[in-house]
């Protein structure tokens, strides 16, 4: 799973989980925590009723048996809590994080690695409210304290610096997410290597900051090699069509642009809710083309679609 080679993960863990619930029986401890991390690894494949459905079962039986303050029950609340946020439900997701946090912060204390976690997801949530105040904040106080404990490659520090890149591009604040998503790419390359999948995240993201044809011909070449049916393969594509377009190489942009958008737009259900805006960002991008190019119908009728 933290290769990033998902289908197989899950494959192992189902293996894993059906001698669990067989051997040790379905309230096992051994049995919920294998549950839960098969629910990750749903999770990042986009299929999201599917998680939820694991993570209430798996939070309900281990609530019961081991207690609703026991680690690994804040560990399945942590990550139902996100399972609710990628579809969307931010009442709930900010319910049970404020609530995970609270406990761990209490349990566990305030420089915990569980702890952090929860603590840069509660920022996710408001981040993806638009409540970038407070995101900041909880952002800021997760880097500075992931830095100092768990240093500063550390595979959880540089996610908190690329979700700071993110929320600064959603506010429309480039430089600041342009130098943030530098930093995590840079981090992400030394410690992960250049075909992680979060690296080739770090590169779309600065793609996108400003555009890079270099960069986006990188994530491209990886999603299609790596994840062909991904939606970031598309947005990569997306990308990569905006860059030529900006160098005036119309035509060789076109397709780029219209397939990127409609295998984003097709794959809508599979991206968290908050990351939708990839899709209207690869729409705007077709009508940019169609301006730059002297094509006002087709600008004007891509607006529509």
């Amino acid at each position: 799973m933290d290769l990033g080679l998902y289908p197989e993960a899950r494959k192992q863990l189902e293996q894993a989980l059906d001698l669990h619930r067989r051997v040790l029986g379905a309230e096992n401890p051994k049995t919920l925590k294998t549950m839960g991390r098969l629910a990750r690894t749903v999770l990042r494949q986009g299929k999201y009723g599917e998680a939820e459905g694991l993570l209430s079962q798996g939070l309900e039986i281990s609530r019961r048996v081991l207690g609703s303050e026991h680690p690994d029950t804040l560990y399945i609340m942590n990550n139902l809590a996100n399972v609710y946020r990628a579809q969307g439900k931010y009442l709930q997701a900010e319910a049970l994080l404020s609530q995970t946090l609270e406990i761990r912060r209490r349990v566990l204390g305030p420089e915990h690695r569980d702890t952090l976690a929860s603590m840069n997801n509660l920022a996710n949530v408001n981040n993806a409210q638009g409540k970038y105040a407070q995101a900041e904040a909880l952002y800021s106080q997760t880097l500075e304290t992931r830095r100092r404990v768990l240093g500063p490659e550390h595979p959880d520090t540089l996610s908190t610096i690329s979700y700071f890149a993110e929320m600064y591009q959603r506010q429309g604040k480039y430089a600041l997410a342009e130098a943030y998503d530098a930093q995590a790419l840079a981090g992400r390359r030394h410690a992960l290597g250049s075909e992680h999948p979060d690296t080739m995240a770090s590169a779309a993201g600065l793609a996108l900051a400003y555009q890079s044809q270099a960069l986006a011909h990188e994530a491209l070449e990886f999603d299609r090699k790596k994840q062909p049916d991904d939606w970031q393969r598309f947005d990569a594509e997306s990308l990569l069509g905006a860059s030529l377009a900006g160098q005036k190489k119309y035509a060789e942009a076109e397709p780029l642009l219209l397939e990127g958008y409609q295998g984003i737009a097709m794959r809508k259900d599979r991206i968290d809710v908050q990351d939708w805006y990839h899709v209207d960002l690869a729409r705007e991008r077709i009508v940019q083309l169609y301006q730059a190019w002297g094509k006002p119908s087709k600008a004007a009728e891509s607006r529509e679609k």
